[in-house]
């Protein structure tokens, strides 16, 4: 089992930032590298598209803590070199703005490691980025 385990300190109260990040359904609204977001059912079923040329893939949200500002979710099917993706995020105040963490435990498959980490870890700071841009750093 792999991990990636990101953070990021933004300029911004952590309920500005909840606001943005913990509507599960509508990552394209913030998340560049997300070019369109589609609810799936009636359930918390998102389909996802990526830009340039990326896979269409769905994710279901598993958990949501809304006074604790977190949410968990898995990715359903197999888009990246990985199974049994499973991911939280987090938004918690801290002195001057708050920190936004995401983290995810999978499978990659075999040999392919660094692939996968790699596709997590562009995941992640491509929102991380945004979000800076938005809120500013901390």
């Amino acid at each position: 089992m792999a991990t990636v385990d990101m953070s990021v300190k933004l300029a911004a109260s952590a309920a500005e930032v909840w606001e943005v990040v913990g509507d599960f359904l509508n990552l394209d609204k913030w998340h560049p590298a997300v070019e369109k977001s589609e609810t799936i059912g009636e359930g918390g079923i998102r389909r996802l598209t990526s830009g340039g040329g990326g896979p269409t893939f769905d994710e279901v949200q598993l958990e949501r803590d809304e006074d604790g500002r977190r949410m968990r979710y898995a990715i359903l099917g197999k888009p990246f070199p990985l199974e049994n993706y499973s991911s939280w995020m987090s938004v918690e105040d801290i002195e001057g703005g708050c920190v936004v963490r995401w983290h995810s435990a999978f499978t990659p498959d075999e040999g392919s490691e660094t692939k996968a980490n790699g596709i997590i870890q562009f995941i992640y700071k491509s929102g991380f980025d945004a979000l800076v841009a938005r809120f500013g750093a901390a």
